[in-house]
């Protein structure tokens, strides 16, 4: 059974017994947001909420709403196993300073909305993933280690991409696990990936054909990387994902210019969905940028050393002081004049396209490599979706407080090596499928 998404809204104050608006979304889970500086008459003595819900297979629960902002209270109910057209009973409790005041058990038919169409937007792709259809797909196949010097091999192997009742699976795994691996092979064997599966993708750094040489190893472990061949130019962008947690492991929804019309990264563009850390703690400047909290970027500017990606950078940190490791949508929204992301609804990015175009806002020099495309270039052409688990590199800076100690250095030229002498760190927090990024739908529509 899906998760249901449902927002609640009471719509009157006390004086009308809590009589509530309820408004099913999409298959998100269950949440209520309570805009109580409208609702409530007495807010200011407002001091909790808690609400009781019961379904019809008689789950129940019951959570206290946390106070987000002034006069809004949020929670979310994720354990609640719920289809449409069925009936959820709930009941509202609102303790004052000095009273407490309960609504009756009100019962409501969940019913899912169906997505406004019109002629101007199409599904260009949708993967509910009851099997996974590989000729969808571009699948990485390379030991580069990314432009940020990770450890892992991408590999078009099943057990780094599946599926299992109905979800995709992108799982990290260790290299020795294979059966053309072992340890002796990661310190003084070769990696020859077009003679394995017949073909690389990306041949930088010794991607195709790697040795363990100098004292390295081999990339100590391989994952997945999948690239859509769909592409959007403006609309929307939806994934229902669960995030991996674990030490080291980095997470990515995002996006890569078909065209690379304005030339290499990153004059084309990156649009950057959601990317988090596994860590359970990465404190850098007194803020924890581990799994409890995803961010969005857009990478645009004339050359890596000139990238404007600090003007285009959002966070959102889980407000329950949980992670985001569970079931949550992870939403682009995107047409000429911005583009936004949230999560389960609630803003991440939102960047509006400057009115003098972005040249111009990122104060660069020389000529506009983007005066020929539109204000919003080079955000202005068709974009691929990109899923994928990567493992260590620069995404995990070395100025950060962590569980454990980062387990190599940016000057080692045997950072691999490091990152698995130090396995016995962490590799205990990489427990079964939590250390794999879960997909249950992805959906791409051209407005």
């Amino acid at each position: 059974m899906r998760l249901l998404a449902l927002n609640v809204l009471l719509a009157a104050n006390l004086a009308y017994g809590f009589e509530p608006e309820v408004r099913f979304l999409t298959p998100d889970g269950v949440s209520f947001i309570l805009k109580g500086k409208s609702i409530f008459i007495h807010e200011p003595l407002l001091f909790n909420v808690m609400i009781e819900v019961q379904t019809e297979g008689h789950q129940f629960c019951e959570k206290n709403a946390k106070r987000i902002d002034d006069g809004v209270w949020e929670l979310s109910f994720t354990e609640l196993n719920v289809n449409s057209g069925e009936d959820l009973r709930y009941r509202i409790t609102a303790y004052y300073k000095d009273e407490i005041q309960v609504t009756e058990w009100k019962t409501h038919k969940l019913q899912a909305l169906r997505p406004v169409r019109s002629m101007k937007r199409a599904v260009v792709f949708r993967d509910d993933f009851n099997s996974f259809n590989k000729n969808d797909y571009k699948i990485d196949c390379t030991a580069w280690g990314g432009g940020n010097g990770e450890f892992q091999v991408y590999v078009p192997e099943d057990a780094n991409l599946f599926t299992r009742d109905g979800s995709f699976f992108l799982k990290p795994t260790l290299t020795v696990d294979h059966k053309d691996f072992d340890t002796n092979r990661l310190f003084h064997g070769r990696m020859n990936l077009k003679e394995m599966y017949g073909y690389c993708t990306m041949a930088d750094n010794w991607g195709c054909d790697k040795s363990a040489v100098n004292g390295n190893v081999l990339n100590p472990i391989m994952s997945g990387k999948v690239t859509t061949n769909a592409v959007i130019t403006y609309g929307t962008v939806t994934v229902r994902a669960i995030i991996p947690k674990g030490d080291w492991l980095w997470p990515a929804i995002w996006m890569l210019p078909r065209d690379w019309h304005y030339g290499g990264w990153p004059r084309s563009g990156e649009i950057d969905i959601m990317e988090s850390r596994g860590n359970q703690k990465a404190v850098c400047g007194g803020n924890d940028h581990g799994v409890g909290e995803v961010s969005s970027t857009l990478h645009w500017g004339p050359s890596s050393n000139h990238n404007a990606y600090g003007k285009t950078h959002g966070e959102r940190d889980k407000h329950d002081g949980g992670d985001w490791h569970g079931w949550h949508t992870y939403k682009l929204e995107w047409d000429a004049n911005h583009i936004r992301t949230t999560v389960d609804g609630h803003e991440v990015l939102k960047v509006n396209t400057p009115s003098g175009g972005f040249w111009n806002w990122g104060g660069f020099h020389g000529s506009n490599i983007w005066a020929s495309g539109g204000r919003n270039a080079p955000f202005d052409q068709p974009f691929h979706l990109i899923l994928n688990v990567a493992v260590g590199g620069g995404f995990f800076s070395s100025g950060c407080q962590y569980d454990h100690t980062r387990p190599w250095s940016n000057s080692s030229p045997r950072k691999e090596r490091e990152f698995w002498d130090h396995r016995g760190d962490w590799l205990s927090t990489w427990h079964g499928d939590n250390s794999a990024m879960q997909i249950d739908y992805i959906e791409m529509v051209q407005a």
